[in-house]
């Protein structure tokens, strides 16, 4: 399906159907919503802060760390002395959504440059800006929240970080149970008690007729008289 988009389409109308599903990507995670069983559950902010931990908890560094980054991003006040969670988002408050955009278009802008597992001040540029130092040199950053900030979309820095709408999708969520009730259970009989027959089990009774009491008899069979006789 991809494929034949990207065969069929002008750029134009790449651009603009990516900027709908990445739309609809933001508005949908923010509270997210999770599909299972045919139940639909609206996860609260808590829920929702632990699947952002959970998807970039390894990749930011560990779960404190990653916490105060989204809560950061999420408030638009920093929550940590240093790193990238001490710096206020140059796009103020945050939705979950958004949020999740901004970290994995961080992730990309990284992945371009080889790092795999940021440090924060690493994290920092790419989220913020910056001058970006790694052991082949050093990049200067223009940020992830910067150019949001100044209007320019996400699936326009998903396209400069070369992501596609598939990488930019969020994990599925977990399957939620839905429990039925279990069946009562019978109560058993106490010794020496009559067990009373249930009144399906009941067969109806069969009407027979009275002994002794029969039909009508049958009339006599009428002679035939001959005339003349």
């Amino acid at each position: 399906m991809t494929l034949m988009i990207q065969i069929c389409s002008p750029v134009w109308l790449q651009r603009g159907l990516r900027a709908t599903v990445l739309a609809a990507v933001c508005a949908l995670s923010g509270p997210a919503l999770v599909q299972a069983q045919g139940t639909t559950a609206t996860l609260d902010n808590a829920a929702s802060t632990e699947r952002l931990i959970s998807e970039f908890g390894g990749w930011i560094g560990n779960h404190h760390d990653a916490d105060q980054l989204v809560t950061t991003l999420r408030s638009g006040r920093p929550t940590a002395t240093e790193g990238a969670a001490s710096v206020a988002p140059a796009t103020g408050p945050m939705g979950y959504g958004e949020v999740r955009l901004a970290l994995k278009l961080a992730q990309g802008a990284l992945a371009q440059q080889g790092v795999s597992y940021p440090n924060q001040d690493q994290l920092q540029a790419a989220l913020h800006g910056g001058v970006l130092r790694t052991p082949q040199g050093e990049q200067a950053m223009d940020g992830v929240l910067p150019q949001k900030a100044r209007g320019t979309g996400w699936a326009a820095m998903a396209d400069r970080y070369g992501l596609s709408t598939e990488d930019m999708l969020p994990p599925p969520g977990k399957a939620v149970t839905v429990k039925s009730a279990a069946p009562k259970p019978k109560p058993k009989a106490r010794p020496g008690a009559k067990v009373k027959a249930s009144a399906k089990g009941k067969a109806k009774p069969v009407a027979k007729k009275a002994a002794g009491k029969s039909a009508k008899p049958a009339a006599k069979p009428v002679k035939k008289t001959t005339s003349g006789k």
